[in-house]
């Protein structure tokens, strides 16, 4: 028997599964793999029935068993149980070690798949007014800013690298938490995005035209206030898990009750949260009217995702407050909203890293719910953002 992994440089995305030849026609296999990645190491397998040449191909032969069951390019990689958090900022690659069994027969092999891809450089971005890591690959392209969620940022290094892997220039910009940057999510100029943008497009290999900006969980807040507040500077926008209404400051030393957004000096109307009970509130009707998003002025198409069964907190519901209001304001064709039955918070990340277990980290949904979500929502996002594929 002979395996081989995916093509030369694969990235962790890559939809690539694992090639078995020379095993008994019609006999049965297992496939294991052992998956490294931030210094811990977790085991996958799938069960298989080879064809009457004797080949398994994981891209496209479901498993039966194991740790996942179905047609998953990603199952051997992300279907693990995690029992405790893992970086997930890593830029490592991912190595992998397959095992596959047949009978009597067995064969081993090892290889990596790839977050930063070759040819892509890094740079530390210590700009003023701007900060974080910019990821630029060989050729030219759209310029995208990512922007994190409550930890501040640098906003989704793995996403951006991967994107950049794809062909496009990306800024994983810092608004909090990082040197050069304020000490917590509080009174945060909206305008350090448009800033972001403009900066980013100034650079060489980017095109001069307003940057696609991706917005995670309260990152999609900032996200969407630039786009209102300076459309002139934002181009098409993707929003992950967020929200269409403002909230509160967050970070050390913070309450929520203080402002977290800020336009021209002036604070930036949000929910007066009840620390006892923070999302009561969703239900005033008028509260949530003076805080909402004006996401009907941003310039391009709006992509919102969102995960029915989010844990950390009602990013489906929160978001609907933003698709309504585009459709009240005459918007609605410019601004879709892709709801994830039974997924989590955690249900657009790249779909071939292993899934913490929901013991771990309450962030809701099914492992199979969160994965079908996370394949559907890469799909999207790539093509949204405009990326080779």
């Amino acid at each position: 028997m002979q395996l081989r992994p995916g093509r030369a440089g694969a990235l962790v995305d890559s939809p690539d599964g694992v090639l078995l030849t020379g095993a008994p026609p019609d006999g049965q296999v297992t496939i294991e793999a052992t998956v490294e990645l931030g210094g811990q190491r977790w085991r996958c397998s799938g069960e298989y029935v080879a064809d009457r040449d004797g080949e398994v191909d994981t891209a496209a032969d479901a498993s039966s068993g194991g740790s996942y069951g179905g047609v998953d390019p990603y199952g051997l990689f992300w279907s693990a149980e995690v029992p405790d958090f893992y970086d997930w900022d890593m830029l490592h690659p991912m190595r992998v070690t397959l095992r596959a069994t047949s009978d009597e027969q067995a064969v081993d092999t090892s290889y990596a798949r790839l977050v930063v891809a070759d040819g892509v450089t890094e740079h530390a971005v210590a700009e003023p007014g701007v900060a974080g890591r910019l990821f630029l690959p060989a050729q030219a392209g759209r310029g995208v800013v990512v922007v994190g969620g409550s930890d501040g940022g640098p906003g989704g290094p793995v996403m951006a690298a991967l994107l950049a892997g794809h062909g496009l220039p990306v800024l994983s910009m810092a608004y909090w938490g990082h040197p050069g940057t304020p000490d917590a999510l509080r009174d945060i100029d909206v305008e350090v995005v448009a800033r972001a943008c403009d900066w980013l497009r100034a650079q060489d290999g980017v095109d001069d035209v307003p940057p696609c900006v991706i917005g995670l969980s309260r990152g999609s807040e900032l996200v969407l206030l630039a786009a209102a507040l300076t459309p002139d500077h934002v181009g098409p926008v993707l929003i992950s898990v967020g929200s269409g209404v403002a909230w509160g400051a967050w970070g050390p030393g913070t309450d929520v009750l203080e402002t977290a957004w800020r336009f021209g000096g002036e604070a930036v109307p949000q929910m007066a949260e009840d620390e006892d009970d923070p999302l009561a509130c969703i239900d005033d009707e008028d509260m949530v009217a003076r805080a909402e998003i004006a996401v009907e002025r941003a310039a391009g198409p709006v992509l919102m995702l969102s995960g029915e069964d989010d844990a950390m907190w009602p990013s489906t519901r929160l978001t609907r407050i933003a698709e309504a209001r585009a459709e009240r304001e005459g918007a609605g064709d410019r601004v879709t909203h892709v709801a994830y039955p039974g997924a989590g918070h955690f249900c657009t990340t790249p779909p071939g890293y292993p899934l913490v277990s929901e013991g771990v980290i309450r962030s809701g949904g099914s492992r199979s719910r969160n994965q079908a979500a996370r394949l559907d929502a890469w799909r999207r996002i790539l093509d949204f953002v405009g990326a080779a594929r």
